[in-house]
């Protein structure tokens, strides 16, 4: 049972007990895994989740993913060096040096100067000619690490393809990011009152993520009314009405890393039209539906061309996909509807172990509004365990 506190009237959930150094070591072992497949004397890190995947590394994330600040070497033994940290790591294994500055806030405008320090690190750290992977990188930085003779390839493959599989301790994280985050959706659907602004409602998310040390929200996907059709209109200031719908997506970083990514519609102040009770009917059909087919050993291909089907007036508004992996944000793979698939899709299987989300947007291309639903699974040998549990509006089914 999670213990629930009321903090300054913000829930507050008990912590469980995870074993953080079996967690830290399957993530690392998933990397060095990868970069023996690929071939790889050296990954070179700089994607803020991937530096928390790698060395459970969690400074300054948000900055990071614009200036860089850290970059962290992995070597095929496991042992690590992070350049540029703050503060002490709390990872055992992780050595650290200063900074590369690959960046004009801390290295001013002259980027390939630094760019050739950073390569001469890199190349110490192996032998001429080695294979190298780096991520996110300046051009400049990828142009002096060739100019020095090494090979270099996309970490990100890499790295997507590690963080595929979870292990439990993982899945143990991934369940308290969404309780967290479930707690949250009660508390934003219990302020849903006439006069109540979207803005309001979202800084509801972000408060009960923070207070139980969480990381950021990816958007500010919440809108009202009108706004919620089309999809992908963020939150502003403008005040709920009564019968409105308000339609959101918590797109949460939470406690440990994890991503809590759950969708979900209700109306405001009064009981529903026939025409809401309909598009949440057929939301909550294509869900229901398509998590069924997150199966082991399944193709991309076969959930896209098996997934439900909406009527014609819905196909234009659809969401971007209809099932996406997600662990510490949203991951590979992104399975696409069968509208897309010929410009968007790419195939794979489906894999045990590994978590999935379902989407659903339904808003007519004639307008009026629309209802975003959206649940996350775990994919076990014996098919789909749903992960999220808030309730769906009885009132709507």
């Amino acid at each position: 049972m999670v213990q629930l506190l009321l903090m300054n009237g913000l829930p507050v959930l008990s912590k469980p007990d995870i074993d953080i150094d079996a967690l830290r070591a399957y993530r690392l072992g998933r990397v060095v895994e990868q970069m023996d497949n690929a071939d790889v004397d050296l990954l070179v890190l700089f994607n803020p989740v991937s530096l928390r995947y790698a060395a459970d590394w969690r400074e300054y994330a948000v900055f990071q993913s614009r200036i860089q600040v850290f970059d962290l070497f992995v070597r095929r033994d496991g042992t690590m060096v992070l350049h540029g940290g703050y503060g002490v790591s709390s990872a055992a294994n992780v050595e650290q040096r200063p900074s590369h500055a690959l960046n004009c806030f801390d290295g001013g405008l002259d980027l390939e100067a630094r760019a050739a320090r950073f390569a001469a690190d890199v190349q110490a750290a192996t032998d001429r000619g080695a294979r190298i992977a780096v991520e996110q990188a300046n051009p400049c930085a990828v142009g002096a690490l060739r100019d020095l003779g090494l090979r270099v390839i996309d970490a990100e493959p890499l790295m997507e393809a590690a963080r595929y599989v979870k292990s439990a301790e993982e899945i143990q994280c991934l369940r308290h990011s969404i309780a967290v985050a479930e707690a949250a959706i009660g508390l934003m659907q219990g302020a849903s009152e006439p006069g109540v602004t979207e803005n309001e409602l979202l800084a509801l998310l972000h408060q009960v993520n923070i207070a139980n040390d969480g990381e950021w929200i990816d958007a500010r996907m919440l809108s009202s009314g009108p706004r919620t059709n089309p999809w992908y209109q963020m939150a502003i200031d403008r005040e709920i009405a009564a019968g409105d719908f308000v339609a959101m997506d918590t797109d949460m970083i939470g406690p440990f890393g994890y991503c809590a990514d759950i969708s979900r519609t209700w109306v405001v102040g009064e009981s529903p039209s026939e025409q809401q009770r309909e598009l949440y009917r057929l939301a909550h059909a294509e869900i229901t539906h398509n998590a069924m087919l997150l199966e082991p050993k399944r193709t991309f291909r076969e959930v896209s061309e098996n997934a439900f089907r909406q009527r014609q007036e819905f196909i234009a508004h659809r969401y971007t996909c209809l099932s996406h992996g997600v662990g510490m944000t949203d991951e590979y793979p992104k399975i696409v509807y069968r509208q897309d698939w010929e410009n968007d899709g790419y195939d794979g299987e489906i894999l045990p172990d590994t978590v999935m989300t379902v989407e659903s947007f339904v808003g007519s291309d004639r307008g009026g509004p629309g209802v975003k639903l959206e649940d996350m699974y775990l994919v076990t040998s014996d098919g789909p365990q749903r992960l999220s549990t808030y309730p769906f509006e009885e009132a709507l089914l």
